[in-house]
C-alpha cells in the first residue's frame, strides 16, 4: 500500500487556520472543512487496519489515487488491485444512524436527534467505476471486472434500511472487510490480467495521480495581507517568535527554538508561494534586517533564480 501521509490540503488547511485572526468572519467555515476533510482521513486509517493484512503478492493498494478521465479528475478512497478483479473503496466515517435511501438516491444520517443528508455514496462509487473503466481502456490495459464497496469506518455506526440483498452486500463496516474480498476471491477465479500487467497498471496510476492541491486562498477568496505574519510557536500556538542570536524565543511561553521559523516558512509554502525573495522573508516572517533574512536564505541552500537583487528562491 503506498504510504498514506496527510494529504496536501488538510495540511494546507491547517496552515489557513494557523495563520487567520480568531475572529475571521471566514474562519468558520474554514474549520468546518477541516473537521470535515480529517474525519474522512481519520475514517480511512481506520480501514488501513484492515488493508495491511491482505497478502502483498496478490494485492496492490492505493489510498487516494486522483486521476483525470476526460475533462474530469475522479478520486476514490481505496483501490485494491489484483489479477482477478479491481475493488473501489469509498469509506463513512458518519456516527449515528445512517440510512441509504434508493428512492431519493441519498444518505441520511441521524445523529444525536439531528437529521443531515449527503450525496448518495453508491451513486459516486457506480460513477468512479465507469470512469475507471474508461481509464483504463484509453491505455489498452486488460477489461477487468470492477467492484465497489461503501465501508463504514466505525463499529458503533448503525446501518438500518430495508436494502435488497444486491444492495446490502455493498455496503459493510469495516471490520467486515477481510471477508467480503475473501468472498470476491471465490467469485472471481478467471486470471483477467497477468502480474506483469497489473504491475503496468499499478505504474500508470503512480505516474498518473494528481493530488488535490487548490490554491487554497483563491478557494476562500482570502488576500496574503490578511493572513498573521511572524514565526509560529509549536508549544503554544502563538505567533511572532522574536529571533535572539541564532535562536526564536517565545514571548508568551518562552519557548526556545533554533528551527523555528522552517515551519513559518513552510506556512508560507503552503499558503502563498513556492518561491520567495528576501525581502518576503522578511515580512512573513516578522524580521526587519535584510542581512539577517540573507544569512537564513544562505543558510538553508535553497535552489534560485534571477540577479542578487531579484532573486527568488524556491522553497
Amino acid at each position: 500500500m503506498n504510504e498514506q501521509k496527510l494529504p496536501i490540503y488538510i495540511r494546507k488547511l491547517e496552515a489557513l487556520l494557523r495563520r487567520l485572526p480568531i475572529n475571521h468572519q471566514k474562519r468558520t467555515k474554514i474549520e468546518q472543512s477541516y473537521a470535515r476533510q480529517m474525519a474522512g482521513y481519520k475514517g480511512e486509517k481506520a480501514i488501513a487496519y484492515y488493508l495491511e493484512r491482505l497478502p502483498k503478492k496478490e494485492y496492490t493498494i492505493f489510498h487516494g489515487l486522483r486521476l483525470l478521465e476526460g475533462s474530469y479528475y475522479f478520486q476514490m478512497d481505496y483501490l485494491i488491485l489484483s489479477s482477478f478483479f479491481f475493488l473501489i473503496l469509498e469509506v463513512k466515517n458518519l456516527s449515528g444512524i445512517l440510512t441509504f435511501d434508493t428512492n431519493y438516491r441519498q444518505l441520511i444520517r441521524v445523529n444525536n436527534e439531528k437529521e443531515e443528508a449527503f450525496p448518495d455514496p453508491l451513486l459516486q462509487v457506480e460513477r468512479q467505476q465507469n470512469q475507471l473503466t474508461s481509464w483504463l481502456a484509453v491505455r489498452k490495459l486488460p477489461r477487468i471486472p470492477i467492484e465497489s464497496l461503501i465501508v463504514v469506518s466505525s463499529p458503533y455506526t448503525l446501518i438500518k434500511n430495508p436494502l435488497t440483498p444486491d444492495l446490502s452486500r455493498n455496503i459493510i463496516h469495516g471490520a467486515n472487510l477481510p471477508s467480503v474480498i475473501s468472498s470476491l476471491q471465490t467469485r472471481y477465479t478467471t486470471q483477467i490480467m497477468t502480474n506483469k500487467e497489473v504491475n503496468r497498471a499499478a505504474k500508470q496510476f503512480n505516474k498518473n495521480h494528481i493530488p488535490f492541491n487548490p490554491d487554497i486562498l483563491s478557494k476562500f477568496q482570502i488576500q496574503p495581507n490578511e493572513l498573521l505574519t511572524g514565526v509560529y510557536c509549536s508549544v503554544c500556538s502563538s505567533i511572532g517568535m522574536k529571533k535572539l542570536y541564532t535562536n526564536w524565543i517565545c514571548s508568551s511561553c518562552d519557548h526556545s527554538s533554533k528551527i523555528a521559523h522552517l515551519h513559518s516558512l513552510d506556512d508560507y509554502k503552503l499558503l502563498v508561494s513556492s518561491t520567495i525573495t528576501n525581502r518576503d522573508l522578511r515580512g512573513f516572517l516578522g524580521l526587519t534586517s535584510p542581512s539577517i533574512s540573507a544569512k537564513i536564505l544562505k543558510s538553508l541552500n535553497l535552489p534560485h533564480t534571477g540577479t542578487y537583487k531579484d532573486r527568488r528562491y524556491h522553497l
